[in-house]
């Protein structure tokens, strides 16, 4: 339905087009009808009343009269004609299309109407039958039409690719609207859409960017152009193209969704600008276009991580954990806070990484590992014996585990043999005061 109505839209474009064209002359002689005949004055006083039943568009009731006047008068060649065309008209304007082509096709087969409402109503007809679904005999009627009239209008043409294109033979169609873009005397927004569609179809990304090009200079404003050129770029392997449109498009307040926003994220991305990829999706999170949860808040991270941006990496691995189910983001980052030897950092991420769970074997002795070192560092020992206890218990870690317990204990031993042995020598210094007093 969508399709129909798009074709529907493209034809009344062409309809209108039609006055305001460019045009080519066919060099055919000059039509000279083979029917001579001529308007009754009896026809002409009944017609007229009909005529202005359509115009106030009571067509129930001149359709009703032109029948009668078609079934009960004698009507000459001219006259039939003439009431044909018109049943066409009110067949055409109720949207029945191949109704009405069928009308104008008695009126054209009279041969007896002038040359500019013969080859109008031959047009009109073939506008029928394409808007009505039947592409071949639209065609047909065009090829006629072509081998007789003085001249080809650009909005022919275009009809006639249209009619192409939706039988979907796209090779045929695309030389037939270029004839037809060629000949305009201003370029068609609509025509060089249908021909970058035509393009797209056959995979012709090359094509499509050219025209895509075009449609931008008639149309600077239309995001979707921008947007759908980034796409073909893209597809050409034409990367940096790719993300210029994008950029273009974004500094003109084009990429305003969360969809394309991350878009123009993954190309900075891709493409190695990991600082510019982080703005873009920090500005998107903070303003809410971009819906704040955990796989966006742990992208950011990685990508602040990758631009070393450590502070800002830290902040989005932060705001991660507390949507996070499992402990992983949370081990993650304590191994940066570790690098920092932010030591109370470094045990909240791995309280709360052991607590949610959801880490493998190996990781979680490292946790215990990790923790023990940290409270170690911070001259908790025996937090850090505790925490070694566990690391013990998970082969992956038993070693350093066990090292760590022993250069603790050894550190203790040596701590109180060195306290022992200061408070001998304090007694002995008081023996020696008191002695000589």
């Amino acid at each position: 339905m969508k399709k129909f109505k798009n074709f529907l839209l493209l034809l009344l474009a062409i309809q209108a087009n039609f006055v305001f064209s460019g045009e080519i002359q066919t060099g055919n002689p000059e039509r000279e009808k083979t029917n001579k005949d001529a308007m009754g004055e009896s026809f002409f006083k009944k017609f007229t009343k009909f005529q202005e039943m359509i115009a106030d568009e009571k067509y129930v009731e001149a359709r009703a009269g032109l029948e009668g006047l078609e079934t009960k008068s004698r009507l000459n060649g001219y006259e039939k004609a003439v009431v044909n065309q018109f049943i066409g008209w009110i067949e055409s304007a109720e949207g029945k299309y191949v109704a009405a082509a069928e009308r104008f096709k008695v009126a054209i087969e009279s041969d007896a109407l002038p040359n500019q409402a013969h080859f109008s109503l031959m047009l009109q007809t073939a506008q029928m039958l394409i808007g009505g679904g039947e592409y071949k005999r639209g065609i047909d009627v065009l090829t006629k039409y072509y081998k007789v009239t003085d001249k080809i209008t650009d909005s022919t043409f275009a009809l006639e690719a249209n009619a192409y294109s939706q039988m979907k033979n796209y090779k045929k169609a695309i030389p037939i609207l270029k004839k037809a873009i060629g000949l305009s005397e201003e370029p068609k927004e609509q025509w060089n859409y249908l021909l970058y569609s035509l393009h797209m179809e056959l995979s012709q990304f090359q094509q499509a960017s050219k025209v895509l090009e075009i449609l931008i200079s008639i149309n600077p404003n239309k995001e979707e152009y921008w947007k759908r050129l980034s796409g073909v770029y893209f597809n050409l392997k034409k990367d940096d193209k790719a993300l210029a449109a994008l950029v273009v498009a974004d500094k003109n307040g084009m990429i305003k969704d969360e969809k394309e926003r991350l878009r123009l994220f993954r190309m900075y991305a891709f493409l190695g600008t990991p600082y510019k990829a982080g703005k873009v999706l920090e500005q998107g999170l903070k303003s809410g276009v971009i819906e704040s949860k955990f796989k966006h808040w742990k992208t950011l991270g990685e990508v602040w991580y990758t631009a070393s941006e450590m502070d800002k990496s830290l902040a989005a691995f932060d705001e991660a954990s507390k949507a996070a189910t499992d402990g992983k983001i949370d081990f993650r980052r304590a191994y940066i806070y570790f690098d920092r030897e932010d030591w109370p950092r470094v045990k909240s991420a791995l309280k709360s990484a052991i607590e949610k769970g959801g880490l493998e074997d190996k990781k979680v002795g490292q946790a215990w590992l990790l923790l023990g070192m940290a409270e170690s560092e911070s001259d908790n020992r025996s937090g850090a014996l505790k925490a070694l206890n566990m690391a013990a218990k998970f082969p992956s870690t038993r070693n350093s585990a066990v090292q760590w317990m022993d250069h603790i204990k050894d550190k203790i031993k040596r701590e109180k043999a060195a306290a022992n042995r200061q408070r001998i020598l304090d007694q002995a210094s008081d023996s020696e005061v008191m002695d000589a007093e």
